[in-house]
């Protein structure tokens, strides 16, 4: 894709050459139909017979005609077509229909200036039909390339080609195909080779931009939970801890002594001191003294 005069159909060439998959042209494809007349060619003679633009249906026909032919098995490359946006919604459709999906869309960036002077360079042979650009691109002299085998090119130009009809082409483009570039660049398609300078090194950007939109891309590492903020943050709530039971003494069993323990034990003198708790107050003094009488006696 790109502007009028950007170099899409010198690189689709030599694309053709170094992949050997053809280039679709929707206007040549279009103009064939209309020649040999067939069905898809007599339906756009109708439209065009009432001053109308040919409708996005019958464009995308043309297209699925097209790319089912054996040359286009392995590949091909789309040149003029999607110009608006239905039309590449449509194209996405009707690729995935038949199992080719869009690898890379190609951009091709030239400056408003520059894009002028080529477009207004341009000349055509009358006899040939060969497009040259004096500035860029001068036919040989003597001409050895003539398919009509004259010794001199005779070049005209085109009045698409006039520098006032090439600005008005440009707004048009502006209006027209931004919004297609703004469709393929959300699938993550769209790449922009800067095209101006030599074409071998227009051609190794391209093909650079190609590489990159076919090679596998890198896994995405895997993003760890974002951290809430201190603000936004839940309380926690742990259970609670549950409280510790006191430890309970443990009860003391007296083991009952046997018959022969019993006997084999000294016999305890049984005292005749009372529970000093158990007596009254009168009585503890007087079992108090009985010791100390004892002892004396």
């Amino acid at each position: 894709m790109g502007a009028p005069g950007s170099g899409k159909g010198t690189q689709a060439q030599r694309l053709v050459k170094q992949f050997n998959i053809p280039q679709i042209s929707t206007g040549d494809i279009l103009r064939k139909h209309r020649a040999e007349g067939t069905e898809l060619g007599k339906r756009a003679d109708a439209i065009m017979a009432k001053g109308l633009l040919v409708d996005d249906a019958t464009m995308l026909d043309i297209i699925r005609d097209r790319v089912s032919q054996p040359d286009a098995a392995d590949g091909f490359i789309l040149d003029g077509f999607p110009r608006t946006q239905p039309q590449a919604e449509g194209l996405t459709k009707l690729m995935k229909e038949l199992g080719t999906p869009i690898d890379s869309v190609v951009l091709f960036d030239v400056g408003d200036e520059e894009l002028v002077r080529r477009i207004s360079g341009r000349r055509t042979c009358s006899l040939c039909n060969k497009v040259f650009n004096i500035y860029t691109a001068p036919p040989a002299t003597p001409a050895t390339d003539c398919a009509e085998g004259s010794s001199e090119h005779q070049l005209f130009q085109r009045k698409d080609d006039e520098e006032a009809t090439v600005k008005e082409r440009l707004r048009v483009y502006e209006e027209k195909t931004r919004p297609v570039l703004s469709y393929y660049s959300g699938s993550g398609l769209l790449r922009t080779v800067r095209a101006e300078g030599a074409l071998a090194d227009i051609t190794e950007r391209l093909l650079k931009a190609l590489a990159e939109s076919v090679a596998p891309a890198p896994a995405a590492p895997k993003k760890s939970p974002a951290k809430k903020s201190a603000a936004k943050r839940r309380p926690v709530r742990r259970p609670a801890a549950k409280k510790k039971a006191k430890a309970r003494p443990r009860p003391v069993v007296r083991r009952k002594k046997t018959a022969a323990k019993r006997a084999a034990a000294p016999k305890k003198k049984r005292s005749a001191v009372r529970s000093a708790k158990r007596l009254p107050a009168r009585a503890r003094k007087r079992a108090a003294k009985r010791p100390a009488r004892r002892r004396a006696k």
